[in-house]
């Protein structure tokens, strides 16, 4: 088993895909995901043949995809158009203005709504801008149930504040046993999200899992 990777990031991220080196050079891939990443790498880029040996389990790898890839096709995003953060400041600015007036309760009567009119405008450009079937992605999902799931590192932002990063789930970087923690966390975050309303029960759902793997 061998793994294909493009250069390092300075991060722990990596492009990698799973596969099996065939005689005569070519590569059977674990899963769609890792045809799919492979497809994406410029003709001509150099490639590591990294050996995977035991680290992880092969089937749990190939089993957390289908998962992922089930869980994805009932997935209705919710975006929010405007941040929590973002909210804060617009009514952190208004209670502000309300103090230097001298009258604490013109946040109530005045500004408060003027904070929520420009966040409103805010929200509608934004939301006029964009195009929900394009920010839908497979990568776009793994990072929500990722997060979601509390497998995540914080990062400063430059423009100030932090990012969220997802871990990376990597063979180099996540040992068996960390990749068992976030199956489950993962698991649980797509059944109640999503796959409650649809399957009876957990065992139902895993079922269907099975039958993605092609079991």
């Amino acid at each position: 088993m061998t793994t294909a990777t493009r250069a390092k990031s300075s991060k722990k991220h990596k492009t990698e895909a799973l596969g099996v080196l065939l005689p005569g050079g070519g590569i059977k891939y674990a899963t769609d995901h890792d045809k799919e990443t492979m497809k994406g790498v410029p003709i001509g880029t150099p490639i590591a043949l990294t050996p995977v040996g035991d680290r992880r389990n092969l089937k749990h790898h190939r089993k957390f995809w289908a998962l992922l890839d089930l869980g994805f096709s009932y997935w209705e995003p919710d975006w929010a158009f405007v941040s929590a953060p973002e909210e804060w400041i617009a009514h952190r600015v208004a209670k502000r203005l309300a103090q230097v007036a001298g009258d604490p309760a013109l946040y109530s009567n005045v500004t408060k709504e003027i904070a929520d009119q420009v966040l409103g405008e805010v929200a509608g450009e934004r939301q006029r801008r964009f195009d929900a079937e394009a920010v839908k992605t497979k990568d776009a999902y793994l990072n929500h149930v990722m997060i979601k799931a509390d497998f995540y590192d914080l990062a400063p932002n430059p423009d100030g504040g932090t990012l969220k990063q997802r871990w990376s789930i990597a063979f180099a970087n996540l040992s068996q046993e960390k990749f068992d923690k976030v199956y489950h966390g993962v698991f649980g975050v797509i059944w109640n999200e999503t796959l409650s309303q649809h399957f009876a029960d957990q065992y139902e759902m895993e079922q269907a899992v099975s039958q993605l793997m092609g079991f």
